[in-house]
């Protein structure tokens, strides 16, 4: 017969050592549920925020338009239009920051409506819609970009999502070239073995400083702050929205001349498909 050689005062330790654990987690997942709350209530606050401040800056715009117009006599004053260009390009950032935000704040909570996406029929939309985009007010014409792209594979995602990738990607390939030089990008992508479709967006602008190919991705991040306009949100929201479809996203640190923006994404075919698109892809 086995002999129990635990004493009490050894049973009472293993107990009160259990008990302990026991409140640890219980305090921890009191504290995850806590954490959870509030990053769903400032999620929630952003949205609010974001849509009642673009009522105001509506009309700010509007004004700044009616002032391009009207007639204050001739010679115009002093400065004037240098005064409404100026009230247009803070509007216009003001714009571009609130949009980023509300993107920010609804990517990470929104509902996916996963579905086979034209990958190829989505780029040229958003290269069809860049090219008849105004310039934006303040800012003078730019050099027609030279945006081209191979075959492109179907992937499996959200709709509204991806073109807001592809939008983010491709906006920052045309900006970020040097002044007066058009803007060359070219979107290529193929299928792996593990049946994800790599895209690379590849530009030959002013590329990206050294050290800086994963902090790019962080919130505010802005390689080029002084040069360039940006909010230095695009591509977290870029980021976040590659994991939600369940893929991943990176700058290619040794690509020379330009940058080399990557992410995957889950093919939209079944196994036995995988070999035609592969050719197809890199044809």
């Amino acid at each position: 017969m086995p002999h129990n050689f635990e004493t009490p005062a050894a049973a009472m330790d293993v107990h009160a050592e259990l008990a302990r654990e026991r409140q640890r987690n219980a305090e921890l997942e009191r504290t995850v549920r806590e954490l959870s709350r509030s990053v769903a209530d400032l999620e929630a606050f952003s949205r609010e925020i974001s849509h009642d401040l673009k009522a105001p800056l509506a009309g700010i715009c509007g004004y700044a338009q009616l002032l391009t117009h009207l007639d204050v006599g001739y010679p115009r004053p002093d400065d004037y239009d240098d005064f409404v260009a100026e009230i247009n390009r803070g509007t216009d950032r003001m714009t571009r920051l609130i949009d980023d935000v509300l993107a920010y704040s609804t990517v990470r909570g929104a509902g996916l409506h996963l579905t086979a996406i034209d990958l190829t029929a989505l780029v040229d939309d958003v290269v069809a819609d860049r090219a008849m985009e105004l310039p934006r007010p303040g800012v003078g014409p730019r050099p027609v970009p030279d945006i081209t792209r191979e075959p492109l594979p179907p992937v499996q995602g959200d709709h509204g999502m991806l073109r807001r990738l592809m939008e983010n990607l491709l906006g920052n390939a045309v900006k970020y070239v040097r002044p007066g030089e058009p803007a060359r990008v070219h979107i290529a992508a193929e299928v792996g073995e593990d049946a994800m479709v790599r895209v690379e967006v590849t530009d030959h602008g002013v590329g990206i400083p050294d050290g800086q190919h994963e902090a790019i991705f962080g919130e505010l991040h802005r390689a080029h702050p002084d040069a360039y306009p940006g909010t230095g949100l695009g591509l977290t929201i870029c980021r976040r929205i590659v994991e939600r479809l369940g893929g991943s996203i990176g700058a290619d640190p040794g690509f020379r001349g330009g940058a080399r923006i990557w992410f995957t994404l889950p093919v939209a075919v079944v196994s036995d498909q995988l070999p035609a698109l592969k050719s197809s892809a890199h044809s």
